[in-house]
């Protein structure tokens, strides 16, 4: 029995030494014939395995450290990257927020342009049809004047012929008379109507030049000439 072992002096690193022997008491509890048998192991693994096998095994582990810590340092700057994406998004949001308010406040605006420029056509389009109307009623106006002076005329040269008339007729001229004196009066005023008529068509035909020669921006500002703004009214007939 004895012949199946044998004594052998071995120089070992005291630290390694210390290592081995700590590592046995802890899995053992003592080192008592524990040494022997954790040395013949490890001879054993020695032999049965190829040293070029341990040595790629080692390769192997380094790499896979190295590829570890590359790894855990990528995942590292991902998370840092991901932070900063949240944080990007957030801004995102804010800047989003902000813009989706200015896009209101100028649809808002853009609304009221809307409304004043077609407040401002549908007053345009009340001083064109003031416009119109007072052409209607100088027109009118013209022809009505040009029928009372036929008349007056017709009358003129009736009182001209009952003056030439007997004595007789002396009172049937005073009524033709009369009658001419106030034809002459309807003439008179109308001439009167037609002269203001005239006028108010002037101050409306200038009126309508300027709205014309506003620029776009002044129409939609409602920046009206003040020769417009003191237009009065057009008042009909009754």
């Amino acid at each position: 029995m004895a012949e199946d072992y044998v004594r052998k002096t071995v120089k070992i690193n005291n630290e390694i030494w210390s290592k081995f022997q700590s590592k046995i008491e802890d899995e053992y509890g003592t080192t008592y014939k524990h040494v022997s048998e954790e040395m013949e192991k490890a001879i054993d693994y020695y032999v049965d395995n190829d040293v070029i096998d341990i040595e790629n095994t080692k390769s192997k582990i380094k790499n896979l450290k190295t590829e570890i810590k590359n790894l855990n340092d990528e995942n590292k700057k991902l998370k840092q990257d991901v932070i900063k994406l949240n944080q990007d998004i957030l801004d995102r949001d804010k800047d989003k927020k902000k813009v989706d308010k200015n896009n209101e406040e100028i649809k808002l605006e853009i609304n009221d342009l809307k409304e004043s420029n077609i407040k401002l056509q549908n007053e345009l389009e009340e001083i064109k049809n003031d416009y119109d109307n007072i052409k209607d009623e100088n027109t009118e106006i013209v022809a009505k004047n040009r029928e009372l002076e036929k008349d007056n005329k017709r009358l003129e040269e009736k009182y001209i012929e009952q003056v030439e008339e007997t004595n007789k007729q002396v009172q049937e001229n005073t009524k033709i008379k009369n009658k001419r004196e106030h034809t002459q009066e309807r003439l008179n005023k109308t001439q009167d109507e037609l002269n203001d008529s005239l006028k108010r068509l002037e101050k409306y035909s200038y009126a309508i030049g300027q709205v014309q020669n506003m620029s776009f921006i002044d129409r939609l500002l409602n920046r009206l000439p003040e020769q417009i703004k003191m237009l009065e009214p057009i008042k009909k007939e009754k």
